[in-house]
């Protein structure tokens, strides 16, 4: 019997099982991921920034943590030989009204503790010369790194303490008792715990119902498409470019990411996703679509 089981390889996974077994190092903790290797999902499929808190409501915990994982993940990094580029993000207003949003958002970095500053539309041109705007806040802070290299290297030092991470393992039952919870496999496996920790990414709901738990939400998938830029282009950006968000929407608008591999991206939208799972335009499943 294990005392910790987690499900879910992704970089919450990851990082979860790390960290219990440098708080309890002699604790039996085993990783359960359906795929075969980790962060396949979302933590393998997004744009990689490590973002610096320039968003958020000043003091709320999503504020405070933001910034202590910045640094966090690049001491993370630095500790395990990961490649990461610190190059800052450039928001860039292109209207009068975009331009007294920037102004809120000045006071918003301000009250969060961020390094920053602002760029007059000449100033704006000196740092990036093909990009055009009224003006922009730079945010030197903000960086690009590969989170699937990151979550792999988590995933190395929780085996190297003595934990246990079993790939190929799709959970499809779960049975709770006095003692524990029994968690089987579609493969086959059978695991118990003491305490099961969920990190099931866009699972999470159908791994409660399957503890007879109701979760009261259902989740709906959203794919965000990106344009590559052809390499002769890839020097075309300095920073990663962002325009200054609509609050009336909830996403960050399309931007420009410098990669870490050098490459540079054009995204995202968001479109309804046929697939919970699908990456590519012609991923469809019924059962997803239908529920």
């Amino acid at each position: 019997m294990y005392d910790f089981v987690i499900i879910g390889g992704g970089i919450i996974g990851m990082s979860t099982a790390m960290q219990l077994i440098e708080i309890y190092p002699d604790a039996r903790i085993a990783l359960l991921e359906k795929e075969t290797g980790p962060a396949c999902h979302q933590t393998g499929h997004n744009s990689g920034v490590i973002h610096a808190g320039v968003y958020y409501t000043p003091g709320s915990l999503k504020a405070q943590f933001c910034l202590a994982g910045n640094r966090a993940t690049k001491a993370f990094c630095e500790q395990n030989g990961i490649r990461y580029d610190v190059c800052g993000k450039m928001l860039v207003a292109t209207s009068p009204l975009e331009m007294e949003r920037m102004r809120a958002l000045w006071d918003r970095t301000a009250a969060n503790g961020l390094q920053r500053e602002w760029l007059s539309a000449g100033e704006l041109r000196e740092r990036e010369p093909n990009i055009t705007g009224l003006g922009g806040i730079f945010v030197p802070s903000s960086g690009i790194v590969s989170y699937r290299d990151v979550a792999a290297a988590m995933a190395k030092i929780f085996e190297s303490k003595g934990g246990t991470i079993v790939y190929d393992a799709e959970v499809s039952a779960l049975k709770e008792h006095a003692s524990g919870v029994v968690i089987r496999t579609r493969q086959g496996g059978e695991y118990e715990a003491s305490t099961l920790i969920a990190c099931s990414g866009l699972m999470a709901d159908r791994l409660v119902k399957m503890i007879g738990v109701d979760p009261g939400f259902i989740i709906c998938p959203f794919r965000g498409e990106y344009f590559q830029l052809a390499p002769q282009h890839n020097q075309i950006v300095n920073h990663l470019i962002y325009p200054i968000p609509d609050p009336a929407m909830p996403f960050l608008g399309v931007h420009l990411t410098r990669m870490i591999d050098g490459s540079v991206t054009v995204g995202p939208n968001a479109v309804l996703a046929l697939k919970r799972e699908g990456y590519r335009k012609r991923d469809i499943s019924l059962a997803d679509t239908l529920e």
